[in-house]
């Protein structure tokens, strides 16, 4: 091995000991603001006494409850209404096996496949 190869590799090994080091030391730095976030940015004390009493049977209002099931049937049926379109009769395109329609991906492919065709030009003289 020549001098200026070895030289070559011990500046990438340099580099790479430099980058990884300062990586795991923005990881570590990372954490450590997570951790003083954690510990230092808790609740407020009735948020906490709050959360942690389990809700009753008898807390719950009967008409709120059949009132939020009436807005998600709505919300849902919306929803399924325009995700997917309805088809009654099927779509046009070539004819496929035994006479079923090609699905679009078919017709696409054929589409591609085929160069695009143009009379011949004449030359005039």
């Amino acid at each position: 091995m020549g001098s200026e190869t070895r030289e070559l590799l011990l500046q990438g090994l340099l580099v790479t000991v430099i980058g990884m080091s300062l990586v795991f030391a923005a990881l570590a730095l990372l954490a450590a603001i997570v951790a003083l976030l954690i510990r230092g940015g808790g609740t407020p004390d009735g948020a906490a006494s709050l959360a942690s009493q389990p809700v009753r049977e008898t807390d719950r209002n009967p008409e709120l409850t059949a009132e939020r099931a009436r807005v998600a049937a709505i919300a849902a049926a919306a929803l399924m209404s325009s995700a997917v379109p309805l088809q009654m009769e099927p779509p046009v395109g070539p004819a496929f096996e035994h006479g079923r329609t090609a699905p679009s991906w078919v017709t696409a492919n054929r589409a591609i496949a085929l160069e695009p065709w143009s009379p011949p030009r004449v030359e005039s003289e």
